[in-house]
């Protein structure tokens, strides 16, 4: 399976999904589920996402946020009543991906789910029961296949020495994007965040105003190479040895969204 292929598909997997479930565009399904909840900003991000998985883990999947975050919200979140909740979002999100994609999506995600998912949060989704309702079960697959990817990379950048604070500094440095900017986005303590921004400098990956240094890009390469050198190994392991066939149907529908 092509590096290429995998990243294609990850980054049309990763743009339908913050599309339609963190609002990126303001959907108005979204919205008009968001308007009668009362669910705005993280209380919705969190809910919808992790409502499938025990409160006690919602800290550790969610990663991109200071536990302290969750634990001021789950009152809230606990209020949505989370399981409903994810149930609503899937009705609304697939609703938005209808509109955008009237005509017939193609079939083959399915296969790359079927199986074993890596990561509790990608497992949550695939193991959702699908209703041959096409667009909530593509919108599932897509979900299961984002998580996996981005459990796999996290699980990837722990081996390699990083806390799940420096990854999110370091790829925002990556995108071009101030490191310290996005951490204060996620409401992660400035001082916290600093302090993990210092250690990133300290070990060459980044220069002292946050961008990435020649050793950092060569880290940051490495660490994809072998976030995908995981997922092609979860999608072997499913029985997909090569997925090119369908990633080239899927991606020109997800990269429409």
């Amino acid at each position: 399976m092509s590096e290429k292929g995998l990243r294609e598909l990850a980054a049309a997997t990763d743009r339908v999904c913050l599309l339609l479930w963190v609002l990126r565009s303001a959907e108005p399904e979204i919205l008009e589920l968001i308007e009668r909840r009362g669910s705005h900003g993280y209380v919705h991000y969190l809910t919808s996402r992790l409502g499938l998985l025990p409160e006690s883990r919602w800290a550790a999947a969610v990663r991109i946020v200071p536990p302290t975050l969750v634990e001021h919200l789950l009152p809230r979140c606990r209020e949505l009543e989370p399981r409903s909740y994810v149930e609503e979002s899937l009705v609304a999100a697939s609703a938005a991906l209808e509109r955008r994609h009237p005509a017939p999506l193609p079939h083959g995600m399915e296969r790359l789910v079927r199986g074993e998912v890596r990561g509790e949060l990608g497992a949550a989704f695939a193991e959702l029961p699908r209703t041959g309702e096409r667009y909530r079960d593509f919108l599932l697959d897509s979900m299961a296949l984002r998580e996996e990817r981005s459990h796999l990379h996290f699980q990837a950048g722990a081996e390699a020495g990083w806390s799940d604070l420096q990854l999110m500094l370091f790829t925002a440095a990556f995108r071009g994007r101030s490191p310290l900017k996005v951490a204060a986005q996620f409401r992660w303590p400035e001082e916290e965040a600093r302090s993990q921004l210092v250690a990133l400098v300290d070990r060459g990956l980044l220069d002292e105003e946050g961008g990435l240094t020649l050793e950092g890009r060569d880290a940051r390469e490495a660490l994809e190479r072998e976030t995908d050198s995981r997922v092609a190994a979860a999608l072997a392991a499913r029985g997909v040895a090569d997925a090119e066939d369908e990633i080239s149907r899927i991606v020109p529908v997800l990269r429409e969204g």
